[in-house]
């Protein structure tokens, strides 16, 4: 009997035990919880705002030039109705013709004659330019640029340029079931438009300026915070395994291999992904580019608490900026609190860094401030000392962001001057003042 008890026991527990090694080797671990939690990020959102790729990529200028004068188109909502019609068009045969324009008139050939001239900040690649425009040409792959020349009259048919500046590249495409009716309109008011002089910067380009003093009203406004914690939701992979600890003027996150600083004091945030460092150029992905994947980013979390515009972007580097704007004016600040900065490692986000609030009430009291004319903004920035005129980028009139020193959640926006020397931004300084202006560090 108990021999016969002894091999039912043995004979159970060798079937338990193939039972179990059967379970081991076919077990599939279930990715339910990851899953659901990956899902739950990618919901989390700082504010209900989307934007699309031709909200964010924006011109800054947009010139009417007509019998040797060059009036600018400044209203946002006439720029707007320009570049409505510009998109029903269908652009194709792009061909190169750089060669066939002197070495001397290529200036000319930009605001020669009678023609609208649309600029962007920084060279646009063409696979942003298909996103924003219809471009059948499918020939054009790694291609930027920075301006578009419209030559004024056409009908259904006619040529398009795209012009690289720096490179010194004009491509002609054309335009076929287009129309005309919106810019020529344009173009016959521009008598009513501010008029801009040329200011050239090298044989390949030249800064429209305004010839007269321009009034802006210095604003104010109250800021919201944003939250740190639903960034911290969103950026990193498991919330749950992050650790929040208080530092001099702020927070620290991480979770071991990632960091999220919030600065109280300058009211930014910077996130820092050492491991999506790129390790060689063949890690990264080409099917969708740099700065569409920059903005599909803040588009995840509602990051675009403001208006933000296309600044520039560098390639080498895998950096995208995007700079506040108001008014059609964009906004300047020492510390990087008008900026949503990405920098991009193989395939995920390196180093992310923006404002922590948002423009939230503008307050009534408005004081108006003239600026100098183009002119005279040219005259102050050329007796600067230590300023060389080759290093200059750019000049524009915009509004630098200023802390309130007496109200916490206020700042105020003072219009001004600035130039791009170099990669930074710099403030124009009036005769007499400090050398070189105050840096408005971009890089």
């Amino acid at each position: 009997m108990y021999e016969t008890i002894k091999t039912i026991v043995l004979t159970a527990l060798v079937f338990i035990s193939v039972m179990l090694t059967f379970a081991l080797w076919t077990y599939h671990p279930r990715y339910d919880v990851l899953q659901s939690s990956d899902e739950y990020i990618q919901h989390v959102s700082v504010s209900n705002t989307q934007v699309d790729t031709a909200m964010v990529v924006q011109p800054e200028q947009m010139l009417i030039h007509k019998n040797g004068i060059h009036y600018a188109v400044v209203k946002e909502e006439e720029k707007n109705e320009a570049l409505k019609e510009i998109r029903k068009w269908s652009l194709d045969d792009f061909e190169d013709i750089s060669s066939s324009v002197p070495q001397g008139k290529f200036l000319s050939f930009l605001s020669g004659k009678e023609r609208l001239e649309v600029i962007y900040p920084d060279e646009v690649p063409m696979d942003i330019y298909r996103l924003i425009f219809t471009i059948e040409d499918k020939k054009t792959e790694g291609l930027a640029f920075d301006r578009l020349v419209v030559p004024l009259g056409g009908k259904n048919e006619f040529p398009v340029y795209f012009i690289a500046t720096d490179k010194r590249k004009i491509y002609r495409a054309t335009a076929t079931d287009a129309s005309l009716s919106v810019i020529n309109r344009l173009a016959r008011e521009a008598n009513r438009f501010p008029r801009y002089f040329a200011y050239p910067i090298s044989e390949m380009k030249q800064l429209y300026l305004p010839e007269n003093e321009v009034t802006l009203n210095s604003l104010q406004y109250y800021t919201d915070e944003l939250d740190a914690d639903k960034f911290k939701e969103a950026l990193f992979s498991d919330p749950s395994f992050v650790k929040k600890d208080l530092i001099p003027f702020g927070e620290e996150y991480t979770d071991g291999s990632r960091l999220m600083d919030v600065d109280f004091l300058q009211r930014m945030l910077l996130y820092v992904n050492p491991a999506a460092r790129v390790s060689n150029s063949g890690q990264t992905e080409p099917e969708t580019h740099l700065i569409q994947k920059s903005i599909e980013f803040v588009n995840e979390h509602g990051g675009w608490t403001d208006l933000y515009h296309f600044a520039r972007w560098n390639e080498e580097d895998r950096k995208v900026v995007f700079q506040l704007v108001v008014n059609g004016y964009p906004v300047f600040n020492d510390y990087g609190m008008s900026e949503i900065v990405e920098t991009w490692g193989a395939s995920d986000l390196m180093k992310y860094q923006r404002p922590l609030f948002r423009l939230e009430i503008a307050d009534r009291s408005r004081t108006p401030k003239t600026l100098p004319s183009g002119r005279e903004a040219v005259k102050q920035l050329e007796q600067m000392k230590g300023v060389r005129r080759s290093l200059i980028k750019n000049i524009v009139i915009g509004y630098e962001l200023v802390k309130d020193p007496d109200r916490e959640k206020v700042i105020r926006l003072e219009p001004a001057w600035f130039y791009l020397y170099g990669q930074t931004w710099k403030k124009v300084a009036p005769s007499g003042t400090e050398r070189g202006g105050e840096a408005h560090g971009l890089e």
